[in-house]
């Protein structure tokens, strides 16, 4: 079960980051509102808000789903953390939420869907200036 413990660890590192996350993010009542709506729905409609929410919320939330074997769900939260992190021109939350959503896509036997993923996370951190960080992602990509 690598895979589950991975998903506990990056939860843990994920719920860090969101603790430390500058209060600006939480300080607009409108975002805490759509934020506190989206958090109590249980519709799949979250990608309508994701101009809204944080990045690092969809994140900790699609590595909960992959915990708990949700692989559907998770596959959305992934996709609104990136479109979320695009959205808002972060580059660095865009490559993470790639790099994380191909290591999903990994350990559930998709490699050939991870490479794209991957691929995304290598772009970007170059793109970010964190050559250092996608040379480590090399290993995901010559497998291919």
């Amino acid at each position: 079960m690598k895979w589950l413990a991975r998903g506990v660890a990056c939860k843990d590192e994920i719920e860090k980051l969101a603790a430390s996350a500058s209060k600006w993010n939480f300080q607009n009542s409108e975002y805490n509102s759509l934020h506190d709506h989206y958090l109590s729905s249980k519709s799949t409609s979250h990608l309508a808000l994701s101009f809204c929410t944080s990045t690092e919320v969809y994140l900790l939330q699609a590595e909960e789903q992959f915990c708990r074997m949700n692989f559907e769900e998770a596959e959305k939260l992934y996709d609104a953390a990136i479109f979320t992190s695009k959205a808002h021109k972060f580059l660095n939350e865009e490559a993470l939420a790639n790099e994380l959503a191909g290591h999903f896509y990994l350990e559930t036997g998709r490699r050939d869907r991870s490479a794209h993923y991957f691929s995304q996370a290598f772009e970007k951190y170059n793109e970010w200036g964190a050559a250092a960080k996608a040379n480590m992602l090399t290993k995901y990509l010559d497998g291919r």
